[in-house]
């Protein structure tokens, strides 16, 4: 089973309908450093790109393609340790000729930038992996943003080059944030869209330098084609990469540049919710079927937001502003729902529905304001016409109650 499940997520690859082709007439990586980028493939995993480190193993030269980006479904605990933030990546190598096919197996385009580093460099870095890649220092906590396939290579790569490649690339400005680069890369799944705009905090909104950004792969082949090297170790000032080939080519869409505004679907998401609980909430056990309901599920997203946020390593779940949207305040809704079932819904019940409802609205605004809208509204599209609906519900039911009472007073 294991060695079925090793291949199946050997170099985070799976097979497809469609069929990548190789370049004719580029060779074959050799002796050199060469930075291999691979880009999107069809696995949720896969949509971010992945990259490998080809360097020549010690003693026979023989090059070996470096990948920080293994894991196994069958590890004991995987979805705890996932959903934690203590992920158990590894690093493995892999022949080149396995390699390509593999990406050209699976529909991936590959490029690979030949490094222009000393003999001396190389042959720390072949030290360097090679001692990586045993038993016992192969595992590492993954972070999607901080720590993975794509920041292992940038950062062996800059520790060869004395640091030069992050100084350079700290000067430099990214593109967008963690968040958008998010949004643009899983904007046509929108169920893990609105899922990571919800468990985001703001923190991942600050504007990344392209040091940061080289969490991306693509990113970080675009970032090293810009650094210099200065002269040392017997070669003069050059520029890092000396040639860059496409190894193979995708037949795919490319990848998108921009984040269309989601904010229309949310709110026609949100408007449909809505109409669905006042809809389903027709009489007094309707309203308090659908108040439990909508209590409920707020309720159970805002536990798990607060369990992101405090008790989880995932850094970027944490001072999260959807707090105010989802919370577990909303249990004290089903004392609403029961006074509904009841037929005893007091003007204590309506106030509380409203406080809810105002607590989310005045939250939303407090993240817009502190320039976090495009999140903001966009969650709150989602949740505010279910806190508006169910709050509806609560106040018919209240004047149902006093029109009933106002009859038997006469």
């Amino acid at each position: 089973m294991r060695a079925w499940v090793r291949r199946a997520l050997w170099l985070t690859c799976a097979p497809v309908m469609l069929v990548a082709q190789p370049v004719d007439g580029v060779p074959a990586p050799n002796a050199d450093v060469v930075l291999l980028t691979m880009g999107q493939g069809d696995a949720v995993w896969e949509r971010f790109g992945h990259n490998a480190l080809i360097v020549p193993r010690e003693g026979d030269g023989t090059p070996l393609a470096y990948n920080w980006g293994m894991f196994d479904f069958a590890q004991p605990n995987f979805l705890g340790r996932f959903l934690t933030g203590d992920t158990k990546y590894w690093m493995e190598p892999f022949s080149v000729p396995e390699t390509l096919e593999a990406y050209g197996r699976g529909n991936r385009a590959v490029i690979a930038q030949r490094l222009a580093l000393a003999p001396t460099q190389r042959d720390a870095l072949a030290r360097a992996l090679a001692t990586n890649a045993l038993e016992a220092n192969r595992y590492y906590r993954y972070d999607y943003y901080r720590d993975n396939c794509s920041t292992r290579a940038r950062d062996a790569i800059d520790a060869l080059t004395g640091g030069a490649v992050r100084r350079q690339l700290q000067a430099m400005p990214g593109t967008g944030s963690y968040r958008w680069h998010t949004r643009r890369i899983m904007q046509d799944d929108l169920p893990l869209y609105f899922g990571a705009q919800l468990v985001l905090g703001v923190d991942a909104d600050a504007p990344l330098t392209a040091w940061d950004e080289a969490f991306l792969p693509t990113a970080l082949a675009a970032s090293l084609r810009r650094v210099e090297l200065p002269a040392g170790d017997g070669l003069p000032a050059r520029m890092l990469v000396a040639r860059e080939d496409t190894l193979v080519r995708a037949v795919r869409e490319a990848e998108p540049t921009r984040v269309p505004s989601k904010l229309p679907v949310a709110m026609l998401v949100g408007a449909g919710v809505a109409g669905a609980l006042v809809l389903l909430g027709r009489g007094a056990k309707g309203a308090a079927a659908m108040v439990a309901t909508w209590a409920l599920v707020c309720a159970l997203l805002g536990t798990i937001l607060l369990l992101a946020w405090f008790a989880t390593r995932h850094v970027y779940m944490a001072n999260n502003p959807s707090v105010a949207l989802v919370h577990t305040g909303w249990l004290l809704a089903i004392g609403a729902a029961i006074a509904c079932w009841r037929g005893r819904v007091t003007h204590g019940w309506r106030t509380l529905m409203r406080t809810l409802l105002g607590i989310a609205v005045v939250g939303t605004a407090g993240a817009a304001l502190a320039g976090h809208a495009g999140s903001a509204l966009e969650m709150a599209a989602l949740f505010l016409p279910g806190h508006a609906a169910v709050t509806w519900l609560v106040d018919r039911e209240a004047a149902r109650r006093r029109a009933v009472g106002g009859a038997l007073a006469r």
